[in-house]
């Protein structure tokens, strides 16, 4: 069996490339390529972040990607310990024929009952088939935003005109793209955009999609959505509630490093993460303190998702990616770290002791 580290030695020996080079380029740790290298694979934190390591090292070499990930999944397999249960055993003799009986048996019972329940009954319609298929789930807008994530085949419903008018999610991959009765509606990552949904003379709604897969339908789509009343009232944006900010002294009992401060003010208002990846990176972030979530990114992907108070990010790779802020129309860049740096920050609003709100970086140990 080939060699996955053998291949990607040599491959980089005969293009003239020294490790050095290969991180400056890659983003990827010295010791991580010297590990792939020598497929030293304790070195790696898991398994998720060797083969996004090996991806991204492969394509940088010009090498099949999948095939050299292949070559490490069939060396792991080959170098795992056979489990005792799967030895080979030689059954006693008398259990051959004991077995046969009553496989038999069995399959005469299950001809039995599948003959049973087939003439028992048979469907009244077509919609009773259809009962247990899965049904979207419906939201209704108003102008109270919601922030949702929503999969193919969701209802959003809006009532104008005293009428209820229906959009149907048509697909989350790479783009939004919505049913409503005037057509079909695409929606970017990052943008923030005003809909006519019913041919008349104005806009109706307001949706801003935060995140979405590139190449993951399944994952759904974050969006921000609300109504626009008849005047056009801008108040419809989320607000941040004051409540859940923490004092700067309740921040300075926990916390040793030094604020990084993005923003401060009379006010606290929702700010955006904009992140865009210059190389293999897993990412996980906690806005709101809701649940986590994961997903690996590479060279030339992006992420972006609108957060009332607090996130929480995680990265294996803090150089890999360029962070910005953006509150208020003003932008802001957060210097991440070293390339293979595993790093966690929160970035949250606090109110200090002059009751102003400061947008802050904290890094959490």
């Amino acid at each position: 069996m080939e060699s996955f580290g053998e291949i990607l030695r040599t491959t980089r020996q005969t293009q003239g490339i020294d490790i050095l080079k290969a991180e400056r380029e890659t983003s990827i740790s010295k010791e991580y390529i010297e590990a792939l290298e020598c497929e030293n694979v304790t070195i790696f934190p898991g398994e998720p972040y060797l083969v996004g390591f090996l991806r991204n090292y492969s394509e940088y070499l010009g090498l099949d990607a999948k095939y050299m990930i292949s070559l490490y999944k069939a060396k792991m397999i080959q170098e795992a310990p056979i489990p005792e249960g799967l030895l080979k055993k030689e059954p006693p003799r008398f259990l051959k024929p004991l077995i046969i009986s009553l496989v038999s048996a069995l399959v005469v019972a299950a001809i039995v009952l599948v003959c049973v329940f087939t003439f028992k009954k048979e469907p009244e319609s077509e919609n009773e088939i259809l009962t247990e298929a899965k049904k979207g789930a419906e939201y209704q807008l108003t102008a109270m935003p919601i922030q949702k994530r929503v999969y193919k085949d969701d209802v959003l419903k809006v009532i104008l005109n005293n009428e209820t008018v229906e959009m149907t999610v048509a697909g989350t991959k790479n783009f939004l793209s919505l049913n409503t009765p005037v057509g079909l509606q695409i929606i970017e990552l990052g943008e923030e955009i005003e809909l006519n949904i019913d041919g008349k003379d104005k806009n109706d709604i307001v949706v801003f999609l935060s995140d979405i897969s590139k190449n993951d339908e399944q994952k759904g789509a974050e969006v921000r959505m609300f109504t626009l009343d008849p005047n056009q009232v801008a108040s419809a944006a989320p607000t941040v509630d004051v409540k859940e900010i923490p004092l700067v002294s309740e921040i300075e009992q926990k916390q040793t490093s030094n604020q990084i401060v993005l923003f401060e003010g009379n006010r606290a208002y929702p700010f955006t993460i904009d992140a865009t990846f210059r190389g293999a990176c897993l990412f996980r972030y906690a806005p709101d303190r809701k649940d986590s979530v994961e997903d690996y990114f590479t060279t030339g992907d992006r992420f972006v998702t609108t957060v009332n108070n607090t996130i929480r990010i995680w990265m294996s790779n803090a150089n890999a990616l360029k962070l910005q802020v953006i509150g208020d129309g003003r932008t802001e860049s957060i210097e991440v770290g070293r390339p293979g740096q595993v790093l966690v920050q929160d970035i949250k609003w606090i109110k200090d002791y002059d009751g102003k709100y400061k947008l802050v970086v904290l890094e959490v140990d």
